[in-house]
Parts: structure tokens; C-alpha cells; sequence
């Protein structure tokens, strides 16, 4: 929320204008402005808690502002301060009210990341995929072939998004942001971008949304969820003594051989640094190497050659500070050619000061940069990173509802170097599982091919597949992805196409694969569990005649770690003492295979195809609810594909999918009570506005008029679509759950205004569907 108005900030608002009236504010000029009314940070508090100073400082912003504000500068001070840089005086007066946290972030560009929730699908669900961004952009790779030999993809018609709320819906499902802008770009430690700086709001809520979503824990706890064996430990316990024993000479004999003894201040430059870890990084590497050259299990922890880089696979202009990879203990222990996110272990942020924006700017930039890391990696199942602000380093495990951060380790002491050191020893020695590598899932080295369905994977991966009904496991080849866990927080849902490993060069044999970490609770065998609601289906509807519209489970279960132990988010956290008392909610990974392949509606070639895999969609669902017992409850855009069938796939089916939001019904068509679910833009009016009623098939009936003025509206194929950003009245369907349903009342219970905001912006090619939306409306 804004900044609560007082005496004091109405008199410097009048002060700062009445210097804005002699000139342009600058930002030597502000910081001056600043700098005699604002405390320094406390120096003796390193060792508190990181999320908990995060905290702090936003409370107390707003004392700060009636204490701290009245002693303003001589107006000399300000109208003989120059600098190339302006900013205009409502910058300057923010700046002022926020305090530290706001003149470090507009004076150093702290570019913070934003915490979003929108998404092309975002359900209205717990807090799922929480995508963080800094400046906006879209890091995946979506497939853009139109035939049907092209992949299987989500449709994303004028950016639709799953709705925002995040408390009552025990339902989980993932969502990404495609709320876009420029990246960041290069020369971080002075540059300044009117197109980035920001209200005292907007960096208190990104404040509390990092600290709300990051827990303190001990570094002991940190490196526990190591769980090295007892073996193990002996060896660790042992290496970290004499490594760090060693590096104490070093640092004692004042030598300059090696460059991390003479650490930098914090009026040294943020890139300074990078080359100072990177030693201390391959010091220990190459001691490790030295002991464990030939011990079973070990591996190397390098960093990168590069920094201040854009890796080579990214499509977006972020640059990474210093990036670490793993490397077989035979490698020559020194620093990487490497710099692909496909190949990356962890990122490390780096800030020079220590200061709570500068903590929180470097926490923002970790969580936005390490979703490519996601994006890239298949099998990852969660994440660490390291941030470093002046000579304080932070450790980071990113599971998949919560940042644990560990307490700080002062470079400049004995003691914070030999935790540094336990803590890169312990990455060396444990496994890769534990360091959030998915065992089920085995990268191949391949370069990037292409066939008739086109561009393939350059990381190809065999995927081990359970299925819990029969108690065996079918391995996988994948071919190419579809939808990547592109968001730092959630289901982590990733869409594939595969074909069985014995199969590879028939494509008669493709399948799905849906890997996801769902939400469970106690009730979800009954409510829930998407792959019991496959089966439920495929044993009804299998002799139907209803081929093609319906997806069929082929295998599905719960992911097993080393073919053994379900992976679950205990077997994550299982080390840490009372995990359960951290407020982390369960989740369960789970994989499911699936057939046939669907296509995205760009394939289609008019309104008359469109109407068609419609109607063959919507049979499916009536099949669910008549049949099954089984209301779907997200019509959506995304949600339905097509299928070609015959000689020259001209044969079209509409194919259902997606059962994550799905739920038995108790044979009268309605659910068990009123709950929100669905895609923002197709959401039902009563479904919008929670309404304490039934949800029924008529609330899908009516999701699916909204999708089809949706399409009218925005099209399908890429050459025949509306620009987004156009001014028309459909728009606030994608707003947030209260616009939305004000507007679709407005323009269903009124049919001038649904004929004048809604059907008249219909596209040319698409007149066929006017009459049929009138009378459904």
C-alpha cells in the first residue's frame, strides 16, 4: 500500500517542488537530500536473520517518514549538487520517504524483482507458480510450426492468465507469468532506467513478498540436507579441516599468490568480486581434487570462466554475476569454458554493500535468474544459490513453496571462510539427488537435430515413468518439451513429447508426459488425483467410440527416487530437524503418460474447423459428466488440442485435457461445494464471484461461450490475430476476478452491450460465430 500521508512528507513534497521549480532534481542532488535524514544500516546486526531484516525495513519505512524526513538539507545544498542523471521530483520525494531501501534502489539501480502471479493458464489456487520478475521476459522456447507435425503447445491468445487468488483453493496448478517487458542489461553499478524506477509500494510489497516467501535457517540445517553418509561425514569433516587450515596460512603469511586474501570493500565494484570467489571457489576445488581424486561419489564444484555474462542459451538480456557447474573430480580443477543454463549448477548473485536493498536486490535477481535454470534442466527438482553482499555470503536452497536462506559467513573471518569451505565440500561429496537432481530423469549429451515435427531438444533425457496400478516402469525418450517450469515457486509443471526408448524412429508410438508437483492432502484419492481421474475415464469411456477426444493413461504414478523411495517434498527436506513445523506445504511428484498427441488450434484453417474440434471437446465433456461422474471445471483455450486423424490428418477431433482442476461429482451433475477454479479469461460469472452455490456443468457451458468469443476476438492463427494491446471492452476478462465479473455481467445480462463491446470487435473470418454467441448469451 502507499506510504501513509503525514505533516512531514506534505512539507518536503512542497520543498522538493519548490527546488523542482529551479531546476531539474538529480540524483546527486537527492542523495544528498537523503543522505542527512536517513540512518545508515547497523553494522553489529550482520548475524541477524536475512528475511527477518527484510522485514524491518519495511516496517519501518513508515516511521522513518515523520521522524527522519524533517532534517532537509540547506537549499544550497540541493541547487548547486549537478549530475548528468535527472530525475523528476516525485522520484526524488519517494526516495526520501522509503528511506535506505529506496536510495539504494535508485541511486545503485537495484533492479528488483517483481513477484507475479499471472500467467497464460494461472488458476485461482494456493500460492503456486510464483514467477519472479525484474524486468519482464519470456525465457522459454515455444515451437512455432503450424502443421501438425508441430509440438503439442498451450495456447496463449492475448496473454490469458489463471486468477490470482492464492488462499482458498486446495487445487494446485502451475502458472507463468507472460506479463513481459525489456531485460536488464550490462554496467549495473551505475546505470539508471526511467523505465524502471519504482513506487515506495511497489518496492515495500516486493520486500514482503521476498521475505514472506524466504525462511531462515542455520547453516548446519543447510548443509544437512546434504545427508552425507557416515563415511562421508568423516571424510567431509576431515577435508574442510585441512582446507581450511591451509587457507588460514595463506591469509596469515599476508601472501599475495592468491588473490581472494585481500578481499574487497564496498566501494569496489560489484564485478571486482566475481574474480575474488571465483579463487576462493577453485582453491577449495583444487584441494578437494588433491584428496577425493579417485573416492567414489565426489565430484568437482567450479565456476564459470565468464561473469557479468549472458549465457549462450538464454533468450532474454540478463547478464549472471558468476555461475557454478559440477564437473567429474578427473576435470582439471579450474574455471569453465562452460556457460549454458543447461548445464548450470547454481547461480551467484553479488552486491558490494550490505544494506537491506541490497540484500533484497540480490535476493530478486537469484530467484528470477535461477527459473532458467528450470527452464533448461528437466530434471531438476529444486535449486541452491549463493548471494553475496560486501563480504557477507548467504547460501539458498529454492524448493517449491519457500527460498531457505542460510545465516550469513563472513569472508573476512576465519570462521565464515571455513563455513564457505564446509559448504562447497559438502556440494563435492554429496549426491547429485540431494543437490536437486532428478535420478529418474538421465541427460544425454546430444547436439540439436530436427525432424518432420521440427525443432527437437538439444538436451535429450530418458525419463523413467512408474505406474502405480501395475507396480513397473517404462523409460522414455524424450523428443521434444512443450511446457517448461518456468516459475520459481509452484507445480513446476513440464509438458513432453516422448516415444518409448525402443521406439525412437516411429513416431506412430509418441506420447505425453505431464511431470508435476501436486499438492496432496488427505482427501485427494477421492478429490483429486488427476491420474485416478484418468483412470476413471479410460475404464468408461474406452468402448465408446470416443477416441481421440479424450486422453488416455497409458502409465502413471509417483516418481520414484533410485526406482525406490517416493519423491515427495519430505524427501527434500527429510534432514532438516522438525521440517514439518516450517509451514512448507506437501507436495508429491508425480508422472503421467498419455495419449494421443494433441495439437495446438493454430493448426486450424477456419472458423468451420474451429466449431468442429469444439464440439468434439465439449462431447468429451459431457461424456466426463454423464458417464464418469466428472466435471472438468477449466474450459479453456489452453486446454483443448487438436487431433488429425486419417491418411492426411484432415480427420479433426477437439481433445480434453488437463484433469488437474477436475473433481467427482456425486452423480447430479454439481461438486461437493462452492470453490474458484479455472483460466481468468473463460471463468464463469458465479465462478468469478465465488458465489456460495454449486459449481455445475452449466458454469463449463458458459466457460466455453467465453472461449469462443475470446478466439473471435483475438484469433488463432498468428497472421490473422489482434494486436493485445488494442483498446476493447473483452480485455477486462483478463483483469483480476472482481473486473472480470463486473464486465461479463455487464455485457451478458445486457445484450446491446454484449453485441456493441463483445461481437461487434469479432474478426472478419469470424462471423460464422456471431448468431450462436447472441443466443448463448
Amino acid at each position: 500500500m502507499p506510504p501513509k500521508k503525514n505533516s512531514d512528507t506534505t512539507r518536503l513534497s512542497t520543498i522538493v517542488d519548490d527546488y523542482a521549480a529551479q531546476g531539474p532534481i538529480t540524483r546527486s542532488s537527492a542523495k544528498q537530500l537523503a543522505a542527512a535524514a536517513i540512518p545508515q544500516p547497523d553494522p553489529t546486526k550482520e548475524n541477524r536473520g536475512i528475511t527477518a531484516r527484510l522485514r524491518s525495513s519495511a516496517r519501518k519505512a513508515d516511521a522513518a517518514d515523520a521522524a527522519d524526513m524533517a532534517a532537509t538539507p540547506p537549499r544550497s545544498s540541493l541547487a548547486d549538487a549537478g549530475s548528468a542523471f535527472p530525475i523528476n521530483p516525485a522520484e526524488a520525494q519517494l526516495a526520501v520517504q522509503m528511506g535506505q531501501v529506496a536510495i539504494d534502489n535508485a541511486i545503485q539501480r537495484s533492479e528488483m524483482a517483481q513477484v507475479s502471479t499471472g500467467s497464460t493458464t494461472q488458476r485461482s489456487e494456493s500460492p503456486d507458480d510464483l514467477h519472479y520478475e525484474i524486468a519482464p521476459s519470456t525465457p522459454g522456447k515455444i515451437q512455432r510450426s503450424r502443421g501438425f507435425g508441430a509440438c503439442t503447445e498451450k495456447n496463449a491468445l492475448a496473454k490469458p492468465h489463471r486468477s490470482p487468488e492464492a488462499s482458498n483453493c486446495g487445487n494446485a496448478k502451475s502458472s507463468r507469468s507472460l506479463q513481459h517487458a525489456q531485460s536488464p542489461t550490462s554496467g549495473r553499478d551505475n546505470a539508471w532506467s526511467n523505465s524502471e524506477q519504482e513506487s515506495i509500494a511497489i518496492v515495500r510489497k516486493k520486500s514482503d513478498r521476498i521475505a514472506q516467501n524466504s525462511l531462515d535457517i542455520s547453516l548446519d540445517q543447510m548443509l544437512a540436507m546434504t545427508n552425507p553418509t557416515r563415511t562421508t561425514k568423516k571424510q567431509i569433516t576431515k577435508t574442510v579441516d585441512e582446507i581450511a587450515s591451509e587457507m588460514e596460512d595463506i591469509f596469515s603469511s599476508d601472501s599475495d599468490r592468491y588473490k581472494f586474501t585481500k578481499w574487497p570493500g564496498t566501494d569496489s565494484l560489484e564485478r571486482v568480486i566475481y574474480g575474488y570467489f571465483s579463487g576462493f571457489v577453485l582453491f577449495v576445488a583444487e584441494r578437494v581434487k588433491e584428496r577425493h581424486l579417485n573416492t567414489s561419489g565426489w565430484q568437482l564444484v567450479l565456476p564459470s570462466m565468464l561473469t557479468d555474462y549472458k549465457p549462450s542459451d538464454s533468450n532474454t538480456a540478463e547478464r549472471l554475476d558468476v555461475s557454478l557447474f559440477l564437473e567429474d573430480m578427473h576435470k582439471e580443477a579450474a574455471a569453465l569454458k562452460e556457460s549454458d543454463y543447461a548445464d548450470m549448477f547454481a547461480i551467484v548473485e553479488v552486491k558490494r554493500r550490505d544494506s537491506s536493498a541490497e540484500i533484497n536486490n540480490a535476493l530478486s535477481r537469484l530467484f528470477y535468474y535461477s527459473q532458467n535454470i528450470y527452464i533448461n534442466q528437466l530434471n531438476r527438482r529444486f535449486l541452491w544459490g549463493l548471494t553475496i553482499w560486501g563480504s557477507y555470503v548467504c547460501a539458498e536452497v529454492m524448493v517449491h513453496d519457500k527460498v531457505l536462506v542460510s545465516s550469513t559467513m563472513d569472508i573476512r573471518k576465519a570462521e565464515g571462510r571455513k563455513q564457505l569451505v564446509s559448504l562447497l565440500v559438502h556440494w563435492s561429496a554429496c549426491s547429485t539427488e540431494r543437490l536437486g537432481y532428478d535420478p529418474s530423469m538421465r541427460r544425454r549429451e546430444l547436439t540439436r537435430v530436427a525432424d518432420f515435427h521440427g525443432a527437437i531438444d538439444k538436451s535429450i533425457y530418458d525419463i523413467d515413468c512408474y505406474d502405480d496400478a501395475t507396480g513397473k516402469t517404462r523409460t522414455y525418450t524424450t523428443i521434444r518439451t512443450i511446457l517448461e517450469a518456468s516459475c520459481l515457486f509452484g507445480r513446476h509443471t513440464r509438458t513432453i513429447i516422448a516415444r518409448p526408448e525402443d521406439a525412437i524412429g516411429d513416431s506412430s508410438q509418441e506420447v505425453v508426459i505431464k511431470d508435476a508437483w501436486a499438492h496432496y492432502n488427505a482427501n485427494e484419492d477421492y478429490m483429486r488425483n488427476e491420474i485416478g481421474l484418468l483412470r476413471t475415464v479410460h475404464e468408461t469411456l474406452k468402448d465408446r467410440q470416443l477416441d481421440f477426444i479424450y486422453p488416455k493413461l497409458e502409465v502413471g504414478g509417483t516418481v520414484k527416487l533410485n526406482g525406490a523411495t517416493d519423491d515427495t517434498t519430505a524427501a527434500i527436506l527429510n534432514t532438516l530437524d522438525k521440517w514439518e513445523t516450517l509451514k512448507i506445504p506437501f507436495r508429491v511428484h508425480r508422472r503421467i503418460v498419455t495419449t494421443p498427441v494433441g495439437h495446438s488450434m493454430k493448426v486450424l484453417a477456419d472458423e468451420n474447423e474451429l466449431v468442429i474440434v469444439l464440439a468434439e471437446a465439449m462431447r468429451c465433456h459431457q461424456a466426463l459428466v454423464n458417464d464418469c461422474g466428472i466435471l472438468h471445471r477449466d474450459i479453456s483455450l489452453g486446454n483443448i488440442l487438436v487431433v488429425g486423424t486419417g491418411p492426411n490428418h484432415d480427420e479433426l477431433h477437439g481433445l480434453l485435457i488437463d484433469l488437474d482442476s477436475a473433481i467427482r461429482t456425486d452423480g447430479v451433475e454439481r461438486t461437493a461445494g462452492a470453490e474458484r477454479s479455472g483460466t481468468l479469461p473463460y471463468m464463469s460469472i458465479a465462478n468469478l464471484e465465488n458465489l456460495d452455490m454449486d459449481r455445475t456443468a452449466l458454469d463449463d457451458w458458459e466457460s466455453l461461450l467465453y472461449v469462443v468469443c475470446w478466439v473471435a476476438t483475438y484469433g488463432v492463427v498468428s497472421e490473422d490475430r489482434r494486436d493485445p494491446n488494442d483498446d476493447i471492452a473483452i480485455k477486462l476478462w483478463n483483469a483480476d476476478e472482481a473486473k472480470a465479473a463486473r464486465a461479463k455481467r455487464g455485457h451478458m445480462h445486457i445484450s446491446d452491450n454484449f453485441e456493441s463491446d463483445i461481437i461487434k470487435h469479432f474478426l472478419p473470418q469470424y462471423t460464422l460465430l456471431e448468431e450462436p454467441c447472441k443466443r448463448a448469451s
